[in-house]
């Protein structure tokens, strides 16, 4: 299912170069793959389980690769991971920023993929030794999502094959927030 999931993601990418958000459909993406089989019709119902589905691309993808990362403190595996995703999405930019223009102009579209991109936020803490439980573990989440989209807001407009405004505001972040953690340990 995984195999055929990253497919779809990948087309609705791939269409997402010439196409605009709203001129695509479900049954667009299946006919640009020839799918005959569409039983994954079940897990991709609308516009929004289609954003799911390109997340959790991006997220088998990251996993594959974070595996290659050599293990390190927490704050560094993160740094690796969240920049590792930010390539991932570099790959495919065209069409990440169309989905995140869809973002600015109907906010809505983003709340159906945040539970996912939550998740998405906890499995890279977690591949990064981070621990999310209990009070600190929440602040630590949240420290997390508020520095992958800032950073992200960054990303948008670095345009450079390095990344290096990106990984710089990354580092900065990171920083700032273990500082912040710093004055829970006392």
């Amino acid at each position: 299912m995984k195999t055929l999931r990253a497919k779809v993601a990948r087309q609705t990418l791939k269409i997402l170069k010439t196409r605009e958000w709203e001129s695509i459909s479900i049954d667009m993406i299946f006919k640009n793959l020839k799918l005959k089989d569409r039983k994954i019709f079940k897990k991709i119902k609308n516009k929004n389980d289609i954003l799911n589905n390109i997340n959790k691309f991006f997220d088998d993808s990251m996993i594959n690769e974070i595996k290659k990362i050599e293990k390190s403190t927490s704050r560094d595996m993160i740094f690796e991971i969240f920049m590792l995703r930010y390539d991932l999405l570099n790959q495919y930019r065209k069409s990440v920023l169309k989905i995140f223009n869809v973002f600015k102009s109907h906010p809505k579209n983003f709340i159906f993929l945040l539970p996912s991109f939550i998740e998405s936020i906890e499995m890279m803490a977690k591949y990064a030794n981070i621990k999310t439980k209990g009070f600190v573990g929440v602040v630590k989440l949240k420290g997390l999502l508020i520095i992958y989209f800032s950073t992200f807001l960054i990303w948008l407009n670095d345009e450079s094959d390095s990344l290096e405004r990106t990984m710089t505001s990354l580092d900065n972040s990171l920083n700032q927030i273990e500082n912040v953690l710093k004055l829970f340990k006392k």
